[in-house]
C-alpha cells in the first residue's frame, strides 16, 4: 500500500482470487487510489486496523470463511475500528446480490461484471458521500462539544 494521502481514496479490496485482486489493484491505484488487497476473512480486522479504509470491496465467496460468514458473524463486531462502507463485489447475479446486500446490511454492490470504468466511478461516488458523510458527523460531535460550553459562558 502507497502512504496515506487524505485526498486518495483508501480501498481496501477482500477476494481470494489473485487475478482479481491484481487487476483490481492496478485500475484503481491508476486513478489515485491507496489500495490494500486482502485474500482471507479470518485476519480481515487486522487488515483493517492497518489500512483504515473509506471503502471496502468484499467478495462473498470465501473457501474458509466467507463474506456471507463475515455479516453473520456482526459487521460491528468485525468492523469494530473502521467506518468504512462495505461494497459486495461478487460474480453472483445482479439480483441475487443486492438481495445479499439488504440482507446483510451492505452499502452497495459492484458485480465483477460490470464495466471497469464504471466500478471506478462508482467506488469514486462512494468515497465522496463517505467522506461527506464522515465530515458532516465530525461538524455534529464538534458542534455538540462547542454548544454547552458557548451557552453557559456568555
Amino acid at each position: 500500500m502507497s502512504a496515506p494521502n487524505s485526498r486518495r481514496g483508501r480501498v481496501l479490496i477482500v477476494d481470494d482470487q489473485p487475478e482479481i485482486l491484481a487487476g483490481m489493484q492496478a485500475l484503481l491505484e491508476a486513478e489515485g487510489m491507496d489500495v490494500t488487497t486482502h485474500d482471507s476473512m479470518i485476519t480481515l480486522p487486522l487488515v483493517l486496523r492497518k489500512a483504515n479504509p473509506d471503502l471496502i470491496l468484499l467478495d462473498l465467496s470465501f473457501g474458509a470463511l466467507s463474506g456471507e460468514s463475515f455479516f453473520r458473524m456482526g459487521r460491528e463486531r468485525m468492523l469494530k475500528k473502521t467506518d468504512a462502507m462495505v461494497i459486495l463485489f461478487s460474480g453472483l447475479p445482479l439480483q441475487e446480490l443486492a438481495a445479499k446486500a439488504e440482507e446483510f446490511g451492505a452499502d452497495g454492490v459492484i458485480p465483477k461484471s460490470d464495466d471497469a470504468m464504471r466500478v471506478v466511478a462508482r467506488v469514486k461516488t462512494w468515497i465522496e458521500q463517505h467522506r461527506s458523510l464522515r465530515s458532516a458527523r465530525e461538524r455534529r460531535h464538534l458542534m455538540a462539544k462547542l454548544v454547552p460550553h458557548l451557552l453557559f459562558s456568555c
